[in-house]
């Protein structure tokens, strides 16, 4: 059971960031949350612009596989774990920086390895092209969209997950509960979603990059 004085605290903090959250969520979720479809739409944004400094191909379909993935790995590996007691936090260690470099250079070297292993391969040869970067896009793209909530509400301590195992991770009343029940409680509510204006808005980029690679000049996408 979370106790009355801890229960005001989250519900202060997380209406700060947004407090239009269902009650549920702003009781037992971490204050200023970043949701799944959040976290993919973020990411995507990040990916886009990736490939508009670097000239590299546009987001179209082998690269959404890994970036949606990365975007998303962090909280499949820390929340769950978190709610079976496995891990004391569901921000701990996918969410750590040093974790995070980790994580990504593997990935990396499996793609290369893979790669070689079935270079005539067709989709397992543009998924592995594609993959490192998108990966770690999606991955460092949640990490960066769970920390510009305590970063604007000032709640430093808050961040201390960057830093493990170096530093304790902070704990979050939301991870005695399932974290699927959040989510379901989140996305039945739908017209309180924190994060639409970011989800509409890489629709829009979507939409517009699709039909700008049919109709404009030509440009190389991946796949």
């Amino acid at each position: 059971m979370i106790g009355s004085s801890m229960r005001r605290r989250l519900s202060r903090s997380a209406a700060g960031c947004d407090p239009k959250l269902p009650q549920f969520i702003r009781v037992h979720d971490s204050p200023c949350s970043v949701f799944p479809l959040g976290h993919l739409a973020f990411a995507y944004l990040w990916y886009v612009a990736y490939a508009a400094l670097t000239r590299r191909p546009l987001p179209a379909r082998w690269a959404l596989v890994p970036m949606a993935i990365g975007s998303q790995f962090p909280d499949l590996i820390d929340k769950p774990l978190a709610y079976y007691g496995v891990l004391a936090s569901g921000r701990s260690v996918a969410h750590s920086l040093l974790i995070t470099v980790l994580i990504a250079g593997l990935v990396t070297w499996g793609a290369h390895v893979l790669h070689r292993w079935r270079p005539a391969h067709r989709w397992v040869g543009r998924l592995c092209v594609v993959t490192p970067a998108a990966f770690s896009i999606g991955y460092l793209s949640h990490l960066v969209g769970d920390s510009l909530g305590p970063l604007r509400a000032g709640a430093y301590d808050s961040l201390t997950y960057l830093g493990w195992p170096l530093l304790a991770a902070p704990r979050y009343a939301g991870d005695s509960v399932a974290p699927w029940i959040r989510i379901l409680e989140l996305y039945r509510q739908s017209g309180t979603h924190p994060e639409r204006p970011l989800i509409v808005t890489a629709l829009l980029v979507f939409i517009s990059l699709r039909v700008w690679a049919r109709f404009g000049p030509p440009r190389p996408a991946d796949g």
